[in-house]
Protein backbone atom coordinates (compact mmCIF):
# COMPACT_ATOMS: atom_id res chain seq x y z
CA UNK A 1 0.00 0.00 0.00
CA UNK A 2 2.82 2.36 0.69
CA UNK A 3 6.61 2.32 0.97
CA UNK A 4 9.56 4.04 3.04
CA UNK A 5 12.95 3.85 2.20
CA UNK A 6 14.26 -0.13 1.90
CA UNK A 7 10.51 -1.44 3.29
CA UNK A 8 6.87 -2.01 1.88
CA UNK A 9 4.16 -2.13 3.65
CA UNK A 10 0.77 -4.24 3.23
CA UNK A 11 -2.82 -2.85 4.08
CA UNK A 12 -2.99 -4.36 7.85
CA UNK A 13 0.64 -2.10 8.45
CA UNK A 14 2.80 -5.38 8.03
CA UNK A 15 6.68 -4.27 7.35
CA UNK A 16 8.56 -5.94 4.89
CA UNK A 17 12.12 -5.66 3.84
CA UNK A 18 11.80 -4.77 -0.13
CA UNK A 19 14.69 -7.06 -2.00
CA UNK A 20 12.45 -7.49 -4.85
CA UNK A 21 10.97 -4.47 -6.69
CA UNK A 22 12.53 -4.24 -9.45
CA UNK A 23 16.02 -1.68 -8.85
CA UNK A 24 15.45 0.49 -5.87
CA UNK A 25 17.64 2.76 -6.10
CA UNK A 26 17.22 5.43 -3.42
CA UNK A 27 14.30 3.46 -1.74
CA UNK A 28 11.01 4.37 -1.47
CA UNK A 29 9.33 7.36 -1.37
CA UNK A 30 12.57 9.50 -0.66
CA UNK A 31 11.96 13.04 0.64
CA UNK A 32 14.30 14.63 -1.51
CA UNK A 33 13.35 12.76 -4.93
CA UNK A 34 9.46 13.20 -3.58
CA UNK A 35 9.86 17.00 -3.46
CA UNK A 36 11.92 17.00 -6.76
CA UNK A 37 9.21 15.33 -8.86
CA UNK A 38 6.42 17.58 -6.82
CA UNK A 39 8.45 21.02 -7.75
CA UNK A 40 9.06 19.83 -11.23
CA UNK A 41 5.14 18.40 -11.65
CA UNK A 42 4.14 21.61 -10.50
CA UNK A 43 5.84 24.05 -12.77
CA UNK A 44 5.95 22.14 -16.00
CA UNK A 45 4.90 18.62 -17.14
CA UNK A 46 5.46 17.51 -21.18
CA UNK A 47 6.98 15.31 -23.31
CA UNK A 48 10.39 15.77 -23.87
CA UNK A 49 9.98 16.93 -27.58
CA UNK A 50 9.63 20.22 -26.16
CA UNK A 51 12.38 21.64 -25.52
CA UNK A 52 13.99 22.26 -21.53
CA UNK A 53 16.89 23.09 -19.97
CA UNK A 54 16.56 20.52 -17.22
CA UNK A 55 16.39 17.91 -20.54
CA UNK A 56 19.78 19.18 -21.37
CA UNK A 57 21.55 19.84 -18.10
CA UNK A 58 20.56 16.37 -17.29
CA UNK A 59 22.01 14.73 -20.35
CA UNK A 60 25.13 17.02 -19.85
CA UNK A 61 25.76 15.59 -16.23
CA UNK A 62 24.74 11.65 -17.59
CA UNK A 63 27.58 11.66 -20.40
CA UNK A 64 30.33 13.81 -18.30
CA UNK A 65 30.50 10.63 -16.23
CA UNK A 66 30.77 8.24 -19.25
CA UNK A 67 34.07 7.70 -21.46
CA UNK A 68 34.30 10.13 -24.31
CA UNK A 69 32.53 8.16 -27.04
CA UNK A 70 29.47 8.06 -25.58
CA UNK A 71 28.08 11.39 -25.85
CA UNK A 72 24.18 10.98 -27.36
CA UNK A 73 21.43 9.89 -24.14
CA UNK A 74 17.82 8.89 -25.70
CA UNK A 75 15.54 9.32 -22.75
CA UNK A 76 12.53 6.93 -23.16
CA UNK A 77 9.79 5.41 -21.15
CA UNK A 78 11.12 1.93 -19.43
CA UNK A 79 13.78 -0.66 -19.96
CA UNK A 80 11.86 -2.46 -22.29
CA UNK A 81 11.63 0.91 -24.73
CA UNK A 82 15.09 1.39 -23.76
CA UNK A 83 15.97 -2.48 -24.78
CA UNK A 84 13.72 -1.94 -27.91
CA UNK A 85 15.35 1.36 -29.15
CA UNK A 86 19.06 -0.57 -28.66
CA UNK A 87 18.08 -3.03 -30.81
CA UNK A 88 17.37 -0.65 -33.52
CA UNK A 89 20.52 1.27 -33.03
CA UNK A 90 22.52 -2.16 -33.28
CA UNK A 91 20.71 -3.17 -36.76
CA UNK A 92 21.17 0.55 -38.29
CA UNK A 93 24.97 0.65 -37.11
CA UNK A 94 26.15 -2.64 -38.00
CA UNK A 95 23.76 -3.70 -40.80
CA UNK A 96 23.56 -6.90 -38.46
CA UNK A 97 20.47 -8.50 -38.05
CA UNK A 98 21.65 -11.19 -35.52
CA UNK A 99 22.15 -11.60 -31.46
CA UNK A 100 23.86 -13.51 -28.80
CA UNK A 101 21.69 -13.37 -25.78
CA UNK A 102 22.48 -15.22 -22.17
CA UNK A 103 20.28 -17.99 -20.92
CA UNK A 104 17.43 -16.95 -18.58
CA UNK A 105 18.04 -13.60 -19.52
CA UNK A 106 14.62 -10.70 -19.79
CA UNK A 107 15.08 -7.36 -21.65
CA UNK A 108 11.45 -6.35 -21.49
CA UNK A 109 7.74 -7.10 -22.95
CA UNK A 110 7.68 -5.32 -26.24
CA UNK A 111 8.16 -7.98 -29.11
CA UNK A 112 11.15 -7.22 -30.23
CA UNK A 113 12.67 -7.69 -26.95
CA UNK A 114 10.63 -10.65 -26.22
CA UNK A 115 12.72 -12.55 -28.77
CA UNK A 116 15.84 -11.52 -27.46
CA UNK A 117 14.74 -12.93 -23.66
CA UNK A 118 15.01 -16.77 -23.09
CA UNK A 119 13.22 -16.20 -20.06
CA UNK A 120 10.23 -15.23 -22.13
CA UNK A 121 10.33 -16.91 -25.90
CA UNK A 122 10.93 -20.45 -24.24
CA UNK A 123 8.08 -20.44 -21.49
CA UNK A 124 4.45 -21.08 -21.83
CA UNK A 125 2.91 -18.31 -24.34
CA UNK A 126 6.72 -17.93 -26.14
CA UNK A 127 7.02 -18.86 -29.28
CA UNK A 128 10.97 -20.50 -29.01
CA UNK A 129 13.85 -19.30 -30.10
CA UNK A 130 14.27 -17.26 -33.57
CA UNK A 131 16.54 -18.03 -36.05
CA UNK A 132 18.55 -15.22 -35.56
CA UNK A 133 19.04 -15.38 -32.08
CA UNK A 134 22.14 -17.31 -30.48
CA UNK A 135 22.02 -18.17 -27.08
CA UNK A 136 24.84 -18.63 -24.86
CA UNK A 137 25.23 -19.99 -21.11
CA UNK A 138 24.34 -17.76 -18.35
CA UNK A 139 27.85 -16.56 -16.53
CA UNK A 140 26.63 -18.31 -13.44
CA UNK A 141 29.69 -18.88 -11.64
CA UNK A 142 27.26 -21.10 -8.28
CA UNK A 143 25.21 -23.80 -10.93
CA UNK A 144 26.67 -22.76 -14.51
CA UNK A 145 29.41 -24.73 -16.26
CA UNK A 146 32.56 -23.17 -14.47
CA UNK A 147 32.21 -22.38 -11.07
CA UNK A 148 33.95 -19.81 -8.83
CA UNK A 149 36.56 -21.47 -8.38
CA UNK A 150 37.66 -21.87 -11.88
CA UNK A 151 40.58 -20.32 -12.85
CA UNK A 152 39.97 -17.29 -15.51
CA UNK A 153 36.25 -18.12 -15.11
CA UNK A 154 35.25 -14.95 -16.72
CA UNK A 155 37.41 -15.64 -19.73
CA UNK A 156 35.89 -19.50 -19.97
CA UNK A 157 32.24 -17.73 -20.36
CA UNK A 158 33.49 -14.95 -22.48
CA UNK A 159 34.72 -17.75 -24.94
CA UNK A 160 31.43 -18.83 -25.30
CA UNK A 161 29.88 -16.01 -25.97
CA UNK A 162 32.68 -15.30 -28.83
CA UNK A 163 31.98 -18.70 -30.34
CA UNK A 164 28.11 -17.77 -30.64
CA UNK A 165 29.23 -14.61 -32.60
CA UNK A 166 31.32 -16.80 -34.90
CA UNK A 167 27.89 -19.20 -35.04
CA UNK A 168 26.16 -16.23 -36.36
CA UNK A 169 28.00 -15.67 -39.55
CA UNK A 170 28.38 -19.35 -40.30
CA UNK A 171 24.59 -19.11 -40.51
CA UNK A 172 24.68 -16.34 -43.09
CA UNK A 173 23.73 -13.47 -40.95
CA UNK A 174 25.49 -10.10 -39.63
CA UNK A 175 25.72 -9.48 -35.70
CA UNK A 176 24.18 -6.74 -34.36
CA UNK A 177 24.32 -7.21 -30.75
CA UNK A 178 25.68 -9.31 -27.92
CA UNK A 179 22.86 -8.30 -25.41
CA UNK A 180 23.44 -9.31 -21.42
CA UNK A 181 22.35 -7.06 -18.10
CA UNK A 182 24.48 -6.24 -15.61
CA UNK A 183 22.91 -7.98 -13.03
CA UNK A 184 20.34 -10.63 -14.04
CA UNK A 185 17.07 -10.04 -12.32
CA UNK A 186 14.80 -13.00 -13.56
CA UNK A 187 17.57 -15.36 -13.80
CA UNK A 188 18.44 -15.59 -9.80
CA UNK A 189 20.40 -11.86 -9.64
CA UNK A 190 23.36 -13.23 -10.93
CA UNK A 191 26.08 -10.87 -11.96
CA UNK A 192 29.10 -11.78 -14.34
CA UNK A 193 31.86 -12.96 -12.85
CA UNK A 194 34.98 -10.50 -12.73
CA UNK A 195 36.18 -9.85 -16.25
CA UNK A 196 33.41 -11.53 -18.62
CA UNK A 197 32.94 -8.49 -20.31
CA UNK A 198 35.88 -7.42 -20.74
CA UNK A 199 37.23 -10.73 -22.08
CA UNK A 200 34.32 -10.82 -24.62
CA UNK A 201 34.85 -7.26 -26.13
CA UNK A 202 38.27 -8.15 -26.28
CA UNK A 203 38.22 -11.65 -28.04
CA UNK A 204 35.36 -10.00 -30.34
CA UNK A 205 38.28 -7.25 -31.09
CA UNK A 206 41.11 -9.69 -31.92
CA UNK A 207 38.97 -12.38 -33.76
CA UNK A 208 36.21 -9.79 -36.10
CA UNK A 209 37.58 -7.97 -38.76
CA UNK A 210 34.09 -5.96 -38.51
CA UNK A 211 34.12 -3.10 -35.96
CA UNK A 212 34.06 -4.57 -32.08
CA UNK A 213 30.81 -1.65 -31.30
CA UNK A 214 28.79 -4.25 -32.65
CA UNK A 215 28.55 -5.03 -28.62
Amino acid sequence: MRGERQHLFDQAGTRYLDTRNNVGHVGHSHPKVAAAVAAQVGALNTNTRYLHPNVSQLAAKLTATMPAPLSVCFFVNSGSEANDLAMRLARAHTGGDHFVVADHAYHGHTSAVIDISPYKYEHEGGEGQKPWVHKVACPDVYRGAYGPDEPNVGEKYAALVSDACDEAGQDGGKLAAFFIESGMSVAGVILPPEGYLAAAYLLRAISMSTCPHSF
